[in-house]
């Protein structure tokens, strides 16, 4: 027993799969603890200046962080030119705690600069870690560090938003803003001990970002990657902010939302039983399955609308098959991508959780000044069925 742990603290302190699980454990628990308080902050913030439009301000502010960030993405691969890999990730972690800070003002420039922040270290730190996996994880492993991957981080998802809306609740909004700094500072202080080699910078610079978003989007396979991602994330995102505004709206207590999240969240203890199934099915058919009862089931709680718990439970079902693509839904890119072009290529495919948040958000902020929150999750169920189709695409070897 001594000897396996001991086995275990070293695989966390050299490269490879366990180090970066524990680094995006990190990051998650960092991340988790403001995932619900921050559209809940939002939506309290608005309403005392716009307490009939509250809902779709705060779908506005996401879509335009968003948008910002979206642009910002192509910045990342100059970033990492310039700085070097390592640099660059801890340069990301910084912005989100800057950002933190910001929230912590309770102010609505604050919240800007609050999800701003969080957004861009969320690009940098992406980008950085799809590096660090494809550099040194033999591809045949790829798999199996994915769903170790959304393992390790199923606590921090699945208790982080319970216990940020409790501080939210009992201290305000200065209490989660600074325990996902104390985070944060302990992930770089980890990610300094690892003492990551730096690979080689390329003497000539990134090309522009237009000719980066053309080599991507020129290839078929790597715009279906894509595709299949951003579904996954517009569902993410849907479920991260409408669920809680809906329960607010319908008066229910603040820790529903939290609870409702962190159950979630939870699931992603299902990672190695997903890895089972892909290893017997290949992730071809997971794929598509996940994203057809998944969007039924979003799609068919508007049934339960007047049924909060009815509802919510429905709702976490549809999240049990999400969490399949979330353990998944990267491996088609890493195993199309070529690897000389991977600081490019991802920095294009990280466009998918920018891309996720604007472009659902804005549709839903022009919804919801006509219909009620129903609106977004028949959107939202409809986009997971329509993407689940074009995923029939993926070869069916894979």
């Amino acid at each position: 027993m001594s000897s396996r742990f001991v086995a275990s603290s070293s695989a966390l302190l050299v490269p490879g799969p366990g180090a970066f699980a524990a680094i995006y454990a990190l990051d998650s628990a960092a991340r988790a603890v403001t995932a619900t308080v921050v559209p809940l902050h939002a939506y309290t913030l608005y309403k005392a200046i716009a307490a009939e439009n509250a809902d779709s301000y705060v779908g506005t502010t996401y879509s335009v962080v968003a948008m910002v960030t979206f642009f910002g993405t192509f910045l990342t691969p100059f970033i990492i030119h310039r700085l070097g890999r390592n640099a660059t990730f801890v340069a990301g972690i910084l912005a989100c705690m800057i950002g933190m800070a910001g929230l912590a003002t309770s102010t609505i420039p604050g919240l800007g600069l609050g999800m701003l922040g969080r957004a861009l270290s969320g690009v940098i730190g992406t980008v950085c870690l799809i590096l660090l996996i494809v550099n040194f994880v033999p591809r045949q492993n790829l798999v199996r560090s994915e769903t170790l991957r959304l393992f390790a981080s199923c606590l921090a998802w699945g208790l982080g938003p319970v216990v940020g809306v409790m501080l939210y609740q009992h201290f305000g909004i200065v209490a989660p803003a600074a325990v996902s700094i104390a985070i944060h500072l302990g992930l770089i202080l980890y990610f300094r001990r690892l003492r990551l080699v730096e690979p080689s910078r390329e003497i000539v610079p990134p090309p522009k970002p237009l000719a980066m978003i053309w080599r991507f989007f020129s290839q078929k396979r790597l715009r279906l990657s894509w595709l299949i991602v951003f579904g996954r994330s517009a569902w993410w995102s849907m479920f991260f902010t409408y669920p809680a505004l809906y329960l607010q709206d319908q008066g229910i207590d603040e820790s529903w939302a939290g609870w409702l999240v962190g159950a979630a969240n939870l699931l992603l203890a299902l990672s190695p039983l997903v890895r089972i199934v892909a290893q017997k099915l290949g992730i071809r058919r997971p794929i598509v399955g996940a994203f057809w009862l998944s969007g039924a089931l979003t799609i068919g709680v508007v049934l339960l609308y007047d049924h909060p718990l009815a509802f919510c439970l429905v709702l976490l079902l549809a999240a049990t098959f999400i969490v399949a693509l979330d353990s998944l839904g990267n491996i088609p890119f890493m195993r199309f991508a070529r690897p000389r072009e991977l600081p490019q290529l991802a920095t294009v495919f990280r466009t998918y959780v920018d891309t996720a948040e604007f472009i659902p958000s804005a549709i839903y902020a022009v919804l919801l000044t006509m219909f009620d929150f129903r609106a977004v999750f028949i959107v939202a169920g409809s986009l997971a069925v329509a993407v689940g189709i074009a995923a029939t695409w993926l070869p069916k070897r894979l």
